[in-house]
């Protein structure tokens, strides 16, 4: 009997152990437990604890690793905060792996003022991914890109008179208007591997 009871006490604490998806402190800050959840480019009037906004990116470079961009955000939080550092998690875009360089630049908030970081994000794509989204663009260019990844947003939030660590989690998974012009679309139409535009 105590050895079924100990089972059912292990399966339980797996189980819960899968479910949470978040840890409780990442680099001595408490996680927030409820994630911000952007799904859409426009700010939107509804109440958020803390609300995240990306511009476009633009073109900062190339090598022969990996093409170089930059991209402005800006935040706003319902109560004033000191922002120490933003960290990207797995971001893709069409399933092609984006990275991005973690913001270290702290600055303040003021309650619910948009605020733009004092700097860019800076970001990278392989040469690979770039050569894989530039062939997969000229065969089935898509409306949309797929965006999708998590952030956190490491600060000190104040409430009640009092200020707290807290990393908030941001989870991304939203279309956005594909930038690129247009193209003829290549289809093969074997034998011969012959090129049709349409």
């Amino acid at each position: 009997m105590k050895a079924g009871a100990s089972l059912i006490f292990l399966l339980l604490a797996v189980f819960a152990a899968m479910g949470q998806e978040y840890p409780d402190r990442i680099d001595g800050y408490k996680v927030h437990k409820k994630p911000i959840v952007i799904n859409s480019v426009e700010r939107k009037d509804s109440k958020k604890d803390v609300d995240f906004v990306l511009n476009t990116p633009t073109f900062a470079g190339a090598s022969l690793t990996a093409v170089k961009f930059k991209f402005a955000a800006a935040l706003s939080s319902d109560r004033a905060a000191k922002i120490e550092k933003i960290r990207f998690y797995g971001l893709t875009v069409n399933g092609i792996a984006v990275k991005i360089d973690e913001f270290d630049r702290a600055f303040d908030l003021k309650a619910d003022e948009l605020v733009t970081l004092p700097e860019p994000f800076a970001g990278e794509v392989s040469s690979f991914g770039v050569a894989k989204g530039a062939w997969l663009e000229l065969t089935t260019p898509k409306k949309e890109w797929v965006v999708k990844g998590k952030a956190y947003i490491f600060g000190r939030f104040k409430k009640f008179g009092m200020t707290f660590r807290r990393a908030i989690p941001v989870e991304f998974d939203l279309s956005v208007k594909n930038p690129i012009p247009s193209v003829l679309a290549v289809k093969f139409h074997p034998p011969g591997l012959k090129w049709r535009f349409t």
